[in-house]
């Protein structure tokens, strides 16, 4: 009565005859405090786990905002029935000081996030790294071992003539040549394969749930042909080819192995005739591995 008696009525008074609409408000605002308890919780394991990550006051400034905006939720819930207006005045006033600080100590360092590279991501294709492949390859084995079926393939694709589109049309337009080259080998694959770059003018693909050698073959065919289309720079058209080599696993090789194994049949391919597919073999002798 004292509230209403100085002109004020408790947050609740609007829910009175209301109850659904009262627990509505209870009910989200407990959510929401939760899941705004439960990013500083993480945040700080994560610092804690690597005390050596850069900006971790902006990190610290950024949890402190985060979990003060929990509390303001627990306040909102409380005033329903015990209206504690200073204090949810205070916490308030402390997010919004605690909100510009984590502003200011961020802007400076956003676009120096931006630019850092991504580590499982190849710079200049966002196609899957080395890394990426490696693992996702190791996934892949795992699953057909668990599920007892079908096989998976590696293709190991070389460009050929790269060099030379490098050393006369320079730098720039090779990496935009091979920007090109992820897009169209991005084409020719299910969204349940991957395509990575290896490095340099080197790309790998990873066919999963095959039947067996005819649709790599087939895959490895539509990539020759796609590859072998002219790509216009201007008045330019360059144009060139790849070799590849194709490796099948039932799930007994390592990772390594089937890339060594990939490499190798590309190189064969290589030596035979550009713009040609092998499929490996293990009765071959070793043989020298291209660069």
């Amino acid at each position: 009565m004292s509230e209403a008696s100085n002109g004020f009525l408790p947050h609740g008074s609007s829910f009175l005859w209301q109850p659904g609409v009262l627990w509505l408000h209870v009910v989200s605002d407990a959510f929401i405090a939760l899941a705004y308890f439960s990013l500083p919780v993480l945040i700080a394991i994560s610092l804690f786990r690597r005390r050596d990550t850069p900006y971790i006051w902006t990190f610290v400034m950024f949890g402190a905002f985060i979990a003060l905006g929990g509390v303001t939720h627990v306040i909102a819930i409380v005033n329903i029935w015990h209206p504690i207006y200073w204090v949810d005045g205070l916490v308030k006033a402390a997010t919004a000081i605690v909100s510009v600080l984590t502003a200011i100590t961020l802007a400076p360092i956003l676009p120096k996030l931006i630019k850092l590279p991504n580590p499982i991501l190849d710079g200049l294709t966002s196609l899957p790294n080395r890394l990426l492949f490696i693992d996702r390859l190791q996934l892949a084995m795992a699953r057909m071992k668990r599920e007892n079926r079908d096989m998976l393939a590696v293709l190991f694709v070389d460009l050929d003539g790269f060099k030379r589109v490098n050393d006369s049309l320079g730098n720039e337009v090779g990496n935009q040549l091979l920007v090109r080259v992820a897009n169209r080998l991005n084409r020719t694959v299910r969204t349940v394969d991957t395509v990575a770059r290896f490095g340099g003018d080197e790309f790998i693909l990873l066919l999963e749930r095959i039947e067996g050698p005819l649709y790599a073959k087939a895959v490895a065919r539509r990539v020759i042909s796609e590859l072998q289309r002219p790509f216009p720079f201007g008045e330019v058209n360059v144009q060139i080819s790849a070799s590849i080599g194709i490796v099948l696993s039932d799930g007994t090789e390592t990772p390594e192995d089937l890339i060594a194994a990939a490499d190798s049949a590309m190189f064969r391919a290589k030596q035979n005739q550009h713009g040609t597919f092998e499929l490996y073999d293990k009765s071959w002798q070793p043989t020298a591995v291209a660069n």
